[in-house]
Protein backbone atom coordinates (compact mmCIF):
# COMPACT_ATOMS: atom_id res chain seq x y z
CA UNK A 1 0.00 0.00 0.00
CA UNK A 2 1.22 3.48 -0.51
CA UNK A 3 -0.26 7.16 -0.41
CA UNK A 4 -0.45 8.92 -3.23
CA UNK A 5 2.33 10.60 -5.25
CA UNK A 6 4.89 8.33 -2.48
CA UNK A 7 6.61 6.85 -4.85
CA UNK A 8 8.28 9.93 -5.25
CA UNK A 9 8.15 11.37 -2.08
CA UNK A 10 8.72 10.23 1.42
CA UNK A 11 6.53 9.77 4.52
CA UNK A 12 6.48 12.10 7.80
CA UNK A 13 8.48 14.60 9.18
CA UNK A 14 9.38 16.67 11.97
CA UNK A 15 10.94 19.92 11.87
CA UNK A 16 12.30 22.59 13.84
CA UNK A 17 10.62 25.58 14.75
CA UNK A 18 13.42 26.97 16.59
CA UNK A 19 15.44 26.98 12.58
CA UNK A 20 12.24 28.45 10.90
CA UNK A 21 12.20 31.32 13.07
CA UNK A 22 16.10 31.42 13.18
CA UNK A 23 16.47 31.92 9.74
CA UNK A 24 13.20 32.94 7.95
CA UNK A 25 10.46 31.25 5.69
CA UNK A 26 12.81 30.22 2.52
CA UNK A 27 10.67 28.88 -0.75
CA UNK A 28 12.10 28.97 -3.96
CA UNK A 29 9.96 32.04 -4.92
CA UNK A 30 9.99 34.44 -1.54
CA UNK A 31 12.24 34.83 1.21
CA UNK A 32 11.37 35.98 4.37
CA UNK A 33 13.01 37.13 7.32
CA UNK A 34 13.10 36.28 10.66
CA UNK A 35 10.10 36.88 12.34
CA UNK A 36 9.77 39.53 15.03
CA UNK A 37 6.37 39.59 15.40
CA UNK A 38 3.57 36.78 17.09
CA UNK A 39 1.33 37.46 14.00
CA UNK A 40 3.97 37.03 11.37
CA UNK A 41 5.77 33.42 13.64
CA UNK A 42 2.43 32.02 13.38
CA UNK A 43 2.10 32.77 9.51
CA UNK A 44 5.47 31.37 8.98
CA UNK A 45 4.42 28.48 10.62
CA UNK A 46 1.11 28.10 8.58
CA UNK A 47 3.18 28.99 5.03
CA UNK A 48 5.72 26.33 6.32
CA UNK A 49 3.61 23.36 6.57
CA UNK A 50 1.76 24.04 3.26
CA UNK A 51 4.45 24.60 1.18
CA UNK A 52 6.44 21.48 2.80
CA UNK A 53 3.38 19.11 2.67
CA UNK A 54 3.47 19.10 -1.21
CA UNK A 55 7.03 17.37 -0.46
CA UNK A 56 5.44 14.78 1.67
CA UNK A 57 2.98 12.83 1.66
CA UNK A 58 2.50 12.22 5.54
CA UNK A 59 2.18 14.19 8.53
CA UNK A 60 4.68 17.52 9.41
CA UNK A 61 4.91 18.15 13.22
CA UNK A 62 6.52 20.85 15.04
CA UNK A 63 7.91 20.66 18.31
CA UNK A 64 6.94 22.60 21.76
CA UNK A 65 4.80 25.40 19.88
CA UNK A 66 3.48 26.93 22.88
CA UNK A 67 7.03 27.67 24.19
CA UNK A 68 8.26 28.91 21.12
CA UNK A 69 5.63 31.01 20.80
CA UNK A 70 5.78 32.71 23.98
CA UNK A 71 8.59 35.08 23.75
CA UNK A 72 6.56 37.01 21.13
CA UNK A 73 4.02 37.65 23.41
CA UNK A 74 6.07 39.28 25.51
CA UNK A 75 7.82 40.98 23.21
CA UNK A 76 4.12 42.22 21.56
CA UNK A 77 2.93 42.97 25.08
CA UNK A 78 -0.65 40.74 23.48
CA UNK A 79 -4.08 40.78 25.42
CA UNK A 80 -5.37 37.11 25.87
CA UNK A 81 -7.92 37.98 23.32
CA UNK A 82 -5.16 39.09 20.94
CA UNK A 83 -3.18 35.69 21.14
CA UNK A 84 -6.52 33.79 21.33
CA UNK A 85 -7.91 35.43 17.72
CA UNK A 86 -4.66 34.89 16.19
CA UNK A 87 -4.14 31.31 17.32
CA UNK A 88 -7.84 30.77 16.25
CA UNK A 89 -6.76 32.01 12.69
CA UNK A 90 -4.02 29.62 12.62
CA UNK A 91 -6.74 26.49 13.72
CA UNK A 92 -8.72 27.78 10.82
CA UNK A 93 -5.72 28.15 8.09
CA UNK A 94 -4.49 24.73 9.05
CA UNK A 95 -8.34 22.92 8.10
CA UNK A 96 -8.74 24.93 5.01
CA UNK A 97 -8.64 21.94 2.22
CA UNK A 98 -6.34 23.75 0.09
CA UNK A 99 -4.45 20.58 -0.47
CA UNK A 100 -4.10 18.70 -3.65
CA UNK A 101 -7.27 16.10 -3.69
CA UNK A 102 -9.18 18.75 -1.61
CA UNK A 103 -7.36 17.61 1.25
CA UNK A 104 -5.93 19.64 4.37
CA UNK A 105 -2.38 19.14 5.65
CA UNK A 106 -1.61 16.32 8.23
CA UNK A 107 0.09 18.24 11.11
CA UNK A 108 0.38 17.27 14.44
CA UNK A 109 2.10 20.11 17.63
CA UNK A 110 3.58 18.93 20.39
CA UNK A 111 2.72 21.12 23.77
CA UNK A 112 5.21 21.16 26.37
CA UNK A 113 4.35 23.75 29.16
CA UNK A 114 6.70 22.85 31.86
CA UNK A 115 6.93 19.27 31.73
CA UNK A 116 10.49 18.86 30.42
CA UNK A 117 13.19 20.16 31.49
CA UNK A 118 15.39 19.47 28.80
CA UNK A 119 13.12 21.88 26.68
CA UNK A 120 13.20 24.45 29.13
CA UNK A 121 16.58 24.89 28.50
CA UNK A 122 16.58 25.59 24.88
CA UNK A 123 17.09 29.11 23.23
CA UNK A 124 13.91 30.83 22.71
CA UNK A 125 14.41 33.30 19.77
CA UNK A 126 12.69 36.51 18.37
CA UNK A 127 14.02 38.14 15.45
CA UNK A 128 16.01 35.61 14.43
CA UNK A 129 18.03 36.48 17.55
CA UNK A 130 18.49 34.57 21.12
CA UNK A 131 16.32 36.28 23.63
CA UNK A 132 16.78 33.65 26.54
CA UNK A 133 15.83 30.03 27.06
CA UNK A 134 12.39 28.52 26.72
CA UNK A 135 11.67 28.66 30.44
CA UNK A 136 12.08 31.92 30.46
CA UNK A 137 8.56 32.44 28.70
CA UNK A 138 6.45 29.56 30.76
CA UNK A 139 3.71 31.93 31.34
CA UNK A 140 3.86 32.97 28.25
CA UNK A 141 3.53 29.46 27.12
CA UNK A 142 0.33 29.01 29.35
CA UNK A 143 -1.47 31.53 27.37
CA UNK A 144 -1.27 30.06 24.24
CA UNK A 145 -1.93 26.61 25.91
CA UNK A 146 -4.88 27.75 27.24
CA UNK A 147 -6.33 29.68 24.00
CA UNK A 148 -5.42 26.54 22.22
CA UNK A 149 -7.58 24.11 24.75
CA UNK A 150 -10.82 26.90 24.59
CA UNK A 151 -10.36 26.89 20.94
CA UNK A 152 -10.26 22.86 20.53
CA UNK A 153 -13.45 22.96 22.93
CA UNK A 154 -15.65 25.53 21.13
CA UNK A 155 -14.89 23.43 17.81
CA UNK A 156 -16.06 25.64 14.48
CA UNK A 157 -18.97 27.75 13.90
CA UNK A 158 -20.98 24.60 13.47
CA UNK A 159 -19.82 23.30 16.51
CA UNK A 160 -17.41 20.62 14.75
CA UNK A 161 -14.59 18.99 15.99
CA UNK A 162 -11.03 20.25 14.32
CA UNK A 163 -9.55 17.93 12.61
CA UNK A 164 -6.00 19.34 12.79
CA UNK A 165 -4.05 20.16 13.59
CA UNK A 166 -3.43 17.51 16.42
CA UNK A 167 -2.06 18.24 19.51
CA UNK A 168 0.16 15.89 21.60
CA UNK A 169 0.81 16.36 25.26
CA UNK A 170 3.34 15.24 27.58
CA UNK A 171 2.21 13.07 30.40
CA UNK A 172 5.73 13.31 32.78
CA UNK A 173 6.35 13.28 36.51
CA UNK A 174 6.18 17.17 35.73
CA UNK A 175 2.80 17.14 34.34
CA UNK A 176 0.26 19.38 36.93
CA UNK A 177 -2.39 17.36 37.59
CA UNK A 178 -3.55 18.93 41.05
CA UNK A 179 -3.51 22.41 38.86
CA UNK A 180 -1.03 23.82 42.05
CA UNK A 181 0.88 25.64 39.20
CA UNK A 182 -1.28 25.46 35.93
CA UNK A 183 -4.31 26.68 37.28
CA UNK A 184 -7.56 26.66 35.87
CA UNK A 185 -5.65 25.21 33.21
CA UNK A 186 -5.45 21.91 34.10
CA UNK A 187 -9.28 21.66 34.40
CA UNK A 188 -9.46 22.93 31.04
CA UNK A 189 -7.46 20.18 29.60
CA UNK A 190 -9.25 17.57 30.97
CA UNK A 191 -12.77 19.56 30.09
CA UNK A 192 -11.38 19.67 26.90
CA UNK A 193 -10.38 16.01 26.65
CA UNK A 194 -13.80 14.60 27.96
CA UNK A 195 -16.06 16.85 25.66
CA UNK A 196 -13.81 17.23 22.39
CA UNK A 197 -10.62 14.17 22.42
CA UNK A 198 -8.35 17.25 21.93
CA UNK A 199 -5.13 15.86 22.26
CA UNK A 200 -2.74 12.76 22.26
CA UNK A 201 -1.28 11.63 25.23
CA UNK A 202 2.09 11.02 25.33
CA UNK A 203 3.21 8.73 28.67
CA UNK A 204 6.56 9.71 30.19
CA UNK A 205 6.06 7.66 32.99
CA UNK A 206 6.42 4.35 30.37
CA UNK A 207 8.94 5.85 28.19
CA UNK A 208 12.00 8.26 28.47
CA UNK A 209 9.71 11.39 26.80
CA UNK A 210 12.99 13.48 26.57
CA UNK A 211 13.81 10.89 24.01
CA UNK A 212 10.33 10.69 21.78
CA UNK A 213 9.17 13.52 19.31
CA UNK A 214 5.67 12.88 18.64
CA UNK A 215 5.25 12.90 14.24
CA UNK A 216 1.78 11.89 13.70
CA UNK A 217 -1.35 10.22 14.11
CA UNK A 218 0.60 7.47 16.23
CA UNK A 219 4.26 7.54 15.00
CA UNK A 220 6.86 8.14 18.03
CA UNK A 221 10.76 8.37 17.18
CA UNK A 222 13.02 7.71 19.41
CA UNK A 223 15.54 10.52 19.18
CA UNK A 224 18.18 8.73 21.33
CA UNK A 225 19.04 6.08 18.18
CA UNK A 226 19.92 8.65 16.25
CA UNK A 227 23.49 9.79 18.06
CA UNK A 228 23.98 5.93 18.47
CA UNK A 229 23.81 4.94 14.70
CA UNK A 230 24.85 8.18 13.06
CA UNK A 231 27.96 9.46 14.53
CA UNK A 232 30.05 11.01 11.58
CA UNK A 233 26.93 12.46 9.95
CA UNK A 234 25.85 13.89 13.29
CA UNK A 235 28.80 15.65 14.14
CA UNK A 236 28.50 17.63 10.99
CA UNK A 237 24.83 18.36 11.13
CA UNK A 238 26.00 20.00 15.12
CA UNK A 239 28.56 22.14 13.37
CA UNK A 240 26.13 23.72 11.18
CA UNK A 241 22.21 22.96 13.28
CA UNK A 242 20.44 25.56 14.99
CA UNK A 243 19.61 24.61 18.55
CA UNK A 244 16.22 24.06 19.09
CA UNK A 245 13.70 21.65 21.41
CA UNK A 246 15.90 18.77 21.34
CA UNK A 247 20.06 18.66 21.58
CA UNK A 248 19.61 16.06 18.82
CA UNK A 249 19.31 16.65 15.25
CA UNK A 250 16.58 19.15 13.70
CA UNK A 251 14.56 16.71 11.68
CA UNK A 252 13.37 13.48 11.95
CA UNK A 253 10.74 10.86 10.58
CA UNK A 254 10.16 7.99 8.56
CA UNK A 255 10.92 7.52 4.42
CA UNK A 256 7.94 4.98 4.44
CA UNK A 257 6.30 2.50 5.74
CA UNK A 258 6.16 -1.23 4.10
CA UNK A 259 3.28 -3.27 5.90
CA UNK A 260 3.30 -6.76 6.42
CA UNK A 261 -0.30 -9.11 6.62
CA UNK A 262 0.22 -10.70 9.92
CA UNK A 263 -3.54 -12.75 9.91
CA UNK A 264 -2.31 -14.19 6.47
CA UNK A 265 0.77 -15.33 7.46
CA UNK A 266 -0.15 -16.23 10.74
CA UNK A 267 -3.68 -18.65 9.28
CA UNK A 268 -0.78 -19.91 6.66
CA UNK A 269 1.57 -20.91 9.38
CA UNK A 270 -1.49 -23.05 11.19
CA UNK A 271 -0.02 -22.40 14.36
CA UNK A 272 3.39 -23.81 13.68
CA UNK A 273 6.22 -20.82 15.05
CA UNK A 274 8.82 -22.00 12.79
CA UNK A 275 6.30 -21.76 9.77
CA UNK A 276 5.23 -18.26 10.68
CA UNK A 277 8.59 -17.26 11.45
CA UNK A 278 9.88 -18.33 8.50
CA UNK A 279 7.18 -16.51 6.46
CA UNK A 280 7.70 -13.33 8.24
CA UNK A 281 11.14 -12.54 7.64
CA UNK A 282 10.65 -13.81 4.24
CA UNK A 283 8.16 -10.92 3.82
CA UNK A 284 10.62 -8.70 5.84
CA UNK A 285 13.72 -9.35 3.94
CA UNK A 286 11.63 -8.26 0.73
CA UNK A 287 10.20 -5.00 3.02
CA UNK A 288 13.49 -4.19 3.57
CA UNK A 289 14.40 -4.00 -0.25
CA UNK A 290 11.52 -2.06 -1.29
CA UNK A 291 12.22 0.25 1.98
CA UNK A 292 16.01 0.99 0.70
CA UNK A 293 14.81 1.33 -3.45
CA UNK A 294 12.53 4.25 -2.01
CA UNK A 295 15.37 5.98 0.27
CA UNK A 296 17.94 6.03 -2.60
CA UNK A 297 14.89 7.58 -5.27
CA UNK A 298 13.90 10.65 -2.27
CA UNK A 299 17.72 10.84 -1.92
CA UNK A 300 17.95 11.54 -5.66
CA UNK A 301 15.08 13.76 -5.78
CA UNK A 302 16.04 15.69 -2.98
CA UNK A 303 19.67 15.96 -4.44
CA UNK A 304 18.37 17.17 -7.70
CA UNK A 305 16.51 20.19 -6.23
CA UNK A 306 13.31 18.57 -6.86
CA UNK A 307 12.22 19.04 -3.15
CA UNK A 308 13.98 22.60 -2.40
CA UNK A 309 12.17 22.66 1.27
CA UNK A 310 13.60 19.87 2.36
CA UNK A 311 16.99 20.42 1.07
CA UNK A 312 17.10 23.79 2.59
CA UNK A 313 15.90 22.55 6.54
CA UNK A 314 17.05 19.29 6.31
CA UNK A 315 19.72 18.63 3.61
CA UNK A 316 19.66 14.65 4.02
CA UNK A 317 17.89 12.23 4.77
CA UNK A 318 20.21 9.92 7.60
CA UNK A 319 17.85 10.92 10.76
CA UNK A 320 14.89 9.27 9.19
CA UNK A 321 14.21 5.79 9.41
CA UNK A 322 12.77 3.33 7.07
CA UNK A 323 9.67 1.60 8.93
CA UNK A 324 8.43 -2.18 9.21
CA UNK A 325 4.67 -1.61 9.28
CA UNK A 326 2.48 -4.43 11.14
CA UNK A 327 -1.07 -4.55 10.67
CA UNK A 328 -3.67 -7.16 12.70
CA UNK A 329 -1.99 -8.20 15.47
CA UNK A 330 -5.10 -9.78 17.27
CA UNK A 331 -6.62 -10.90 14.32
CA UNK A 332 -2.70 -12.84 13.27
CA UNK A 333 -2.51 -14.28 17.30
CA UNK A 334 -6.63 -15.26 16.90
CA UNK A 335 -5.23 -17.36 13.62
CA UNK A 336 -1.86 -18.40 15.14
CA UNK A 337 -4.01 -20.31 18.15
CA UNK A 338 -6.57 -21.68 15.23
CA UNK A 339 -9.51 -19.70 17.66
CA UNK A 340 -11.28 -17.22 15.41
CA UNK A 341 -13.87 -16.56 17.94
CA UNK A 342 -11.30 -15.54 20.69
CA UNK A 343 -11.79 -11.90 21.10
CA UNK A 344 -15.37 -12.37 20.87
CA UNK A 345 -16.24 -15.04 23.16
CA UNK A 346 -12.63 -16.10 24.41
CA UNK A 347 -11.47 -16.23 28.60
CA UNK A 348 -9.25 -13.80 29.64
CA UNK A 349 -7.04 -16.35 29.84
CA UNK A 350 -6.83 -16.85 25.72
CA UNK A 351 -7.04 -13.10 25.59
CA UNK A 352 -3.98 -13.00 27.87
CA UNK A 353 -2.37 -15.66 25.75
CA UNK A 354 -2.85 -14.27 22.36
CA UNK A 355 -1.35 -10.74 23.39
CA UNK A 356 2.12 -13.13 24.75
CA UNK A 357 1.93 -14.42 20.70
CA UNK A 358 1.44 -10.47 19.47
CA UNK A 359 4.06 -9.43 21.98
CA UNK A 360 6.39 -12.19 20.42
CA UNK A 361 5.79 -11.44 17.42
CA UNK A 362 6.63 -7.70 17.55
CA UNK A 363 10.11 -8.65 19.37
CA UNK A 364 10.66 -11.09 16.08
CA UNK A 365 10.43 -7.73 13.42
CA UNK A 366 12.41 -5.90 16.15
CA UNK A 367 15.15 -7.60 16.28
CA UNK A 368 15.18 -8.05 12.53
CA UNK A 369 15.22 -4.22 12.35
CA UNK A 370 17.87 -4.43 14.49
CA UNK A 371 20.01 -6.82 12.26
CA UNK A 372 19.10 -4.50 8.83
CA UNK A 373 20.46 -1.40 11.11
CA UNK A 374 23.38 -2.86 11.50
CA UNK A 375 23.92 -4.43 8.19
CA UNK A 376 22.38 -1.37 6.01
CA UNK A 377 23.59 1.67 7.80
CA UNK A 378 20.12 2.90 8.05
CA UNK A 379 17.80 3.63 10.78
CA UNK A 380 14.76 1.04 11.03
CA UNK A 381 11.99 1.32 13.19
CA UNK A 382 9.03 -0.99 13.70
CA UNK A 383 5.28 0.35 13.67
CA UNK A 384 1.87 -0.57 14.48
CA UNK A 385 0.03 1.67 11.89
CA UNK A 386 -3.08 2.91 11.86
CA UNK A 387 -4.35 1.28 8.49
CA UNK A 388 -6.47 3.90 7.23
CA UNK A 389 -7.65 1.74 4.12
CA UNK A 390 -4.73 -1.03 4.30
CA UNK A 391 -6.75 -2.61 6.84
CA UNK A 392 -9.74 -3.24 4.64
CA UNK A 393 -8.16 -3.98 1.71
CA UNK A 394 -5.99 -6.40 3.07
CA UNK A 395 -9.11 -8.11 4.91
CA UNK A 396 -10.83 -8.36 1.32
CA UNK A 397 -8.26 -9.56 -0.26
CA UNK A 398 -7.98 -12.23 2.71
CA UNK A 399 -11.40 -12.51 2.86
CA UNK A 400 -11.13 -13.76 -0.93
CA UNK A 401 -8.13 -15.85 -0.37
CA UNK A 402 -9.60 -17.98 2.14
CA UNK A 403 -12.79 -17.92 1.18
CA UNK A 404 -13.73 -21.44 1.95
CA UNK A 405 -12.29 -21.22 5.87
CA UNK A 406 -14.17 -17.79 6.12
CA UNK A 407 -17.35 -18.83 4.98
CA UNK A 408 -16.78 -22.10 7.60
CA UNK A 409 -15.56 -19.58 10.52
CA UNK A 410 -11.83 -21.17 10.92
CA UNK A 411 -10.07 -17.82 10.48
CA UNK A 412 -10.94 -14.46 11.79
CA UNK A 413 -11.33 -11.79 9.38
CA UNK A 414 -13.96 -9.27 11.27
CA UNK A 415 -16.91 -7.93 9.44
CA UNK A 416 -20.16 -6.11 10.10
CA UNK A 417 -21.65 -8.51 7.71
CA UNK A 418 -20.90 -5.99 4.76
CA UNK A 419 -17.28 -5.01 4.70
CA UNK A 420 -14.06 -6.76 6.40
CA UNK A 421 -11.44 -5.02 8.30
CA UNK A 422 -8.06 -5.82 10.29
CA UNK A 423 -7.41 -4.25 13.84
CA UNK A 424 -4.72 -1.36 14.24
CA UNK A 425 -4.30 -2.54 17.83
CA UNK A 426 -3.25 -5.01 20.25
CA UNK A 427 -6.39 -5.53 21.73
CA UNK A 428 -8.78 -5.09 19.16
CA UNK A 429 -11.63 -2.44 19.63
CA UNK A 430 -14.51 -4.66 18.92
CA UNK A 431 -13.28 -7.03 22.30
CA UNK A 432 -15.80 -6.32 25.29
CA UNK A 433 -12.65 -5.48 27.60
CA UNK A 434 -12.70 -3.40 30.84
CA UNK A 435 -10.84 -0.25 30.03
CA UNK A 436 -8.08 -0.60 32.43
CA UNK A 437 -7.11 -4.34 31.48
CA UNK A 438 -7.49 -2.85 27.98
CA UNK A 439 -4.58 -0.57 29.08
CA UNK A 440 -2.29 -3.02 31.04
CA UNK A 441 -2.42 -5.50 27.88
CA UNK A 442 -2.08 -2.66 25.05
CA UNK A 443 1.35 -1.67 27.88
CA UNK A 444 2.49 -5.01 27.77
CA UNK A 445 2.92 -5.27 23.62
CA UNK A 446 3.05 -1.01 22.94
CA UNK A 447 6.68 -0.75 24.47
CA UNK A 448 8.28 -3.48 22.04
CA UNK A 449 7.11 -0.98 19.24
CA UNK A 450 10.53 1.44 18.04
CA UNK A 451 8.32 3.56 15.70
CA UNK A 452 4.69 3.80 16.98
CA UNK A 453 1.61 2.87 18.52
CA UNK A 454 -1.61 4.30 19.55
CA UNK A 455 -4.51 3.10 21.95
CA UNK A 456 -7.72 4.49 21.56
CA UNK A 457 -10.41 4.86 24.16
CA UNK A 458 -13.99 4.92 22.68
CA UNK A 459 -16.26 6.61 24.47
CA UNK A 460 -20.25 7.04 24.38
CA UNK A 461 -20.79 9.53 26.91
CA UNK A 462 -18.87 12.64 28.47
CA UNK A 463 -17.34 11.98 31.52
CA UNK A 464 -16.69 13.78 34.34
CA UNK A 465 -13.72 15.25 34.12
CA UNK A 466 -12.60 14.91 37.47
CA UNK A 467 -12.89 11.61 36.82
CA UNK A 468 -11.42 11.07 33.39
CA UNK A 469 -7.94 12.85 34.88
CA UNK A 470 -8.19 10.04 37.30
CA UNK A 471 -8.04 7.54 34.45
CA UNK A 472 -5.59 8.96 32.48
CA UNK A 473 -3.13 9.76 35.81
CA UNK A 474 -4.03 6.04 36.61
CA UNK A 475 -3.19 4.65 33.08
CA UNK A 476 0.27 6.86 32.94
CA UNK A 477 1.54 5.84 36.55
CA UNK A 478 0.62 1.95 36.05
CA UNK A 479 0.43 0.52 32.64
CA UNK A 480 3.27 0.00 30.07
CA UNK A 481 0.83 2.17 27.54
CA UNK A 482 3.16 4.53 25.74
CA UNK A 483 0.86 6.09 23.37
CA UNK A 484 -2.71 7.24 23.80
CA UNK A 485 -6.26 8.80 22.74
CA UNK A 486 -9.55 9.88 24.57
CA UNK A 487 -11.83 9.91 21.84
CA UNK A 488 -15.68 10.56 22.73
CA UNK A 489 -18.08 9.60 19.69
CA UNK A 490 -19.61 13.96 18.78
CA UNK A 491 -22.95 14.16 16.73
CA UNK A 492 -23.95 17.47 15.43
CA UNK A 493 -26.40 18.55 13.00
CA UNK A 494 -25.32 21.09 10.86
CA UNK A 495 -28.49 23.14 10.27
CA UNK A 496 -29.65 23.83 13.65
CA UNK A 497 -26.19 23.30 15.41
CA UNK A 498 -27.07 21.00 18.42
CA UNK A 499 -24.14 18.64 19.81
CA UNK A 500 -23.64 16.39 21.93
CA UNK A 501 -21.44 13.59 23.15
CA UNK A 502 -22.90 10.39 21.89
CA UNK A 503 -23.87 8.34 18.53
CA UNK A 504 -27.26 10.31 17.36
CA UNK A 505 -28.09 9.76 14.01
CA UNK A 506 -30.81 12.29 13.86
CA UNK A 507 -31.08 15.70 15.41
CA UNK A 508 -33.21 15.92 18.76
CA UNK A 509 -34.10 19.69 18.05
CA UNK A 510 -35.27 19.65 14.79
CA UNK A 511 -35.08 16.21 13.46
CA UNK A 512 -32.53 16.58 10.32
CA UNK A 513 -29.80 14.01 9.76
CA UNK A 514 -26.95 14.67 12.32
CA UNK A 515 -22.91 13.88 11.13
CA UNK A 516 -21.27 11.39 13.67
CA UNK A 517 -17.73 12.18 14.34
CA UNK A 518 -14.86 10.03 15.52
CA UNK A 519 -11.53 8.94 14.98
CA UNK A 520 -11.13 7.43 11.54
CA UNK A 521 -7.82 6.61 12.69
CA UNK A 522 -6.13 9.47 14.61
CA UNK A 523 -8.27 12.27 13.60
CA UNK A 524 -11.40 13.32 13.49
CA UNK A 525 -14.06 13.06 10.58
CA UNK A 526 -17.59 12.26 10.05
CA UNK A 527 -18.09 8.50 10.33
CA UNK A 528 -20.32 9.10 6.66
CA UNK A 529 -17.05 9.82 4.93
CA UNK A 530 -15.20 6.49 5.81
CA UNK A 531 -14.04 3.94 4.06
CA UNK A 532 -16.70 0.69 4.24
CA UNK A 533 -14.13 -1.34 6.35
CA UNK A 534 -13.89 1.89 8.60
CA UNK A 535 -17.54 2.26 8.84
CA UNK A 536 -17.61 -1.75 9.65
CA UNK A 537 -15.37 -0.98 12.29
CA UNK A 538 -17.07 1.93 13.79
CA UNK A 539 -19.98 -0.11 14.47
CA UNK A 540 -18.29 -3.18 15.94
CA UNK A 541 -16.56 -0.55 18.23
CA UNK A 542 -16.85 -1.73 22.48
CA UNK A 543 -17.73 1.67 23.03
CA UNK A 544 -16.99 3.05 26.87
CA UNK A 545 -20.05 4.49 29.14
CA UNK A 546 -18.88 7.22 31.80
CA UNK A 547 -19.22 4.51 34.92
CA UNK A 548 -16.83 2.33 32.89
CA UNK A 549 -14.43 4.90 33.35
CA UNK A 550 -14.25 4.36 37.19
CA UNK A 551 -13.88 0.65 37.31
Amino acid sequence: HKLPYSLWIPYCTGWSLARILSTGLKTPTTVASPAKHFESALSQMVDFLYVAQQEWTGAQAFSAVDLFLAPFIRRDALSYERVKQRLQSMIYQLNVPARLGMQTPFTNITLFLDTSEKVLDGDAVVAGVRVGSLGDYVGEAMVVDRALFELYLEGDALGQPFTFPIPTLMLTRNFDWRGRRWGELTDLIFQALARRGTAYLLNGYASNVEALYAMCCRLTIDVSKLSLKLAPELEAARATRVSGSWALPDGTGSIGVVTINLPRLAALSKGEWGKLEELLLEKLELARQVLLAWRRRYERIMLAGLTPITRTYLGHLHNHFNTFGLIGLPEAAANFMRDPKLWFEGSRRGMREAVEIEKRIVELVRRYSEECEAEDGYLYNVEEIPGESTGYRLASLDAEMFREEYERGEILIPSDGVAPFYSNSIVPYYADVPVYQRALWEGLVQREFTGGVMMHLFLEEQPDPSALRSLVRRIAENTGVVYFSITPTISVCRRCGWSAVGTHWQCPRCGSEADVWSRIVGYYRPVKSWNQGKRAEFKLRAVYRRAALAS
